[in-house]
């Protein structure tokens, strides 16, 4: 027998359609209804998100990729920067995902972002592991290529490579990433523990890597071609080196870490390198470049038992 809590689902459900089909007016018009019966407090807010929401996006007039994943990248940034409802959230991501079946499956095959992106939110993970595999081997130094195809490596259970690649990104741009991005819980609590000491979220972004490197969180995967453009990186901010502000400082500092990290790992006859890397790092920070050569201390030996 259905109940009156029934019929309030029952318009919810229906506004829903109603907004998947584009009658953003009457879905509107049934959320309005929604609130007043139920008086549920957070939807004066979502009817507020959609109605912005709506004009910002234009959902009908998306018809180029390149709409559409800026509308993506839109809501996206507004809800990871706590600025819409959950629930705002997804109902926008549902209505671009069923665009994007719609009209852009069998189009600009070549645009793999787009299709690694959506094949992703529609948990077809093979398709988009594989179309960012290739959206990064022509975009070498994009955040996003990475972010979304760490996502879809730990869908797979490929947690290393998943950390590999939040590895590289946060040397490339850890002040550009949202706590979602950091994706496996420690990585997640480290950031916020360091948000709270600092109070500086740029100053916190920068001393992640560092202290992800302390704790042996990170993963280095052994790719010339990203050592090239991490040295590359490096040797431009010594270039542009200036009265560093203290994330920047950070930032460089871990810049100058990665590097020696690396060649240490795999290029160890590049001891000139380390030697370099290390003595820029001492003058960046000292205290911070104390607690790196705590880390990197060499274990004492036992010492040997004395012969009779």
């Amino acid at each position: 027998m259905a109940t009156l809590w029934d019929r309030f689902d029952s318009l919810l459900h229906d506004a829903e359609q109603l907004f998947f089909n584009f009658e953003f007016d009457k879905a509107l018009g049934q959320w309005e209804s929604y609130y007043q019966i139920t008086a549920k407090v957070e939807f004066a807010g979502i009817i507020k998100e959609i109605r912005r929401l709506l004009r910002e996006v234009d959902a009908p007039r998306i018809d180029t990729s390149e709409k559409l994943l800026t509308a993506f990248y839109k809501i996206r940034h507004r809800f990871l920067e706590r600025q819409i409802h959950q629930y705002t959230y997804a109902l926008f991501l549902n209505l671009l995902k069923k665009i994007y079946l719609n009209q852009f499956t069998d189009r600009e095959k070549d645009n793999n972002l787009l299709h690694g992106v959506f094949n992703y939110f529609l948990q077809n993970y093979q398709k988009a592991g594989e179309a960012l595999t290739s959206y990064l081997q022509q975009n070498f130094e994009s955040v996003e290529g990475r972010i979304f195809l760490g996502h879809v490596y730990l869908e797979l259970g490929e947690q290393r490579s998943a950390v590999a690649l939040l590895t590289e990104n946060l040397f490339l741009a850890a002040d550009q990433l949202y706590e979602d991005d950091l994706y496996l819980s420690q990585f997640k609590l480290l950031f916020g523990r360091l948000y709270s000491q600092t109070s500086r979220k740029n100053a916190a972004a920068w001393l992640l890597p560092f202290e992800a490197w302390y704790r042996n969180f990170l993963v280095f995967d052994r790719d010339d071609r990203f050592y090239k453009l991490m040295v590359q990186k490096e040797q431009n901010e010594r270039i542009i080196r200036v009265k560093y502000t203290t994330a920047e400082r950070y930032r460089h500092f871990v810049r100058c870490l990665f590097v020696a990290e690396y060649t240490r790992l795999f290029l160890k006859e590049k001891t000139g390198v380390i030697l370099d890397e290390e003595t820029y790092m001492e003058q960046l920070d000292p205290a911070l470049f104390a607690r790196y050569r705590k880390k990197r201390k060499p274990p004492k030996t036992a010492a040997k038992p004395k012969t009779q």
